[in-house]
């Protein structure tokens, strides 16, 4: 069986053929009968991508990061994950308001976002900020600038000499900010 997701949400399970093709008519046509096609959107399938890449690198941390021993080797792919789907959540903010948006800066794309995406992050800064053992009050664009090119930097970091430093904790507040703020309602 294969869950069905709509922007993010499970609606329900229909049987996987293994044909990838059939598999993804089955799916439409799951969707189309439950008046659910009309849910699908773009930014709502970069949310999915932004989330299954958030969910791989919380397995990385929870499993690697965070239990004794330590395992170093899941750092990088941590990073990486985590950084991509900061740079897809930001993309998805984006779509959600009619914008598309390209590269991997962080901070650029953070800056493109229109004003109602920005109203929409600060607005979950606080709750987020409550999970996480952050050093001080949160400043997410100072977060958000010292990840600006983790992704690009640390896909090959074992060509360099040396990197800047990821800090997980600030790391997993700006996944779960930026998760929680394309959750947000649009307003009228």
């Amino acid at each position: 069986m294969k869950s069905i997701l709509v922007n993010g949400v499970v609606v329900g399970e229909v049987e996987a053929t293994g044909d990838l093709e059939r598999d993804a008519r089955v799916a439409r046509d799951f969707l189309d009968e439950r008046g659910l096609l009309k849910e699908w959107s773009p930014a709502g399938e970069i949310f999915g991508a932004a989330t299954a890449f958030a969910n791989t690198s919380a397995h990385l941390y929870e499993n690697g990061l965070t239990k004794k021993p330590t395992k170093g080797s899941s750092i990088v792919p941590f990073v990486v994950n985590a950084a991509f789907s900061i740079e897809l959540y930001l993309k998805a903010l984006a779509s959600k308001h009619q914008l598309t948006l390209k590269g991997h800066e962080l901070l650029k794309l953070y800056e493109s976002l229109p004003q109602e995406a920005i109203e929409e992050i600060e607005s979950v800064i606080p709750k987020c900020a409550k999970d996480r053992a952050l050093n001080g009050p949160p400043t997410f664009v100072q977060y958000l600038k010292e990840l600006n090119s983790a992704f690009v930097g640390w896909r090959y970091i074992f060509e360099k000499s040396e990197s800047k430093p990821i800090y997980l904790e600030p790391t997993i507040f700006v996944m779960q900010v930026l998760h929680e703020a394309f959750r947000c309602p649009l307003k009228a």
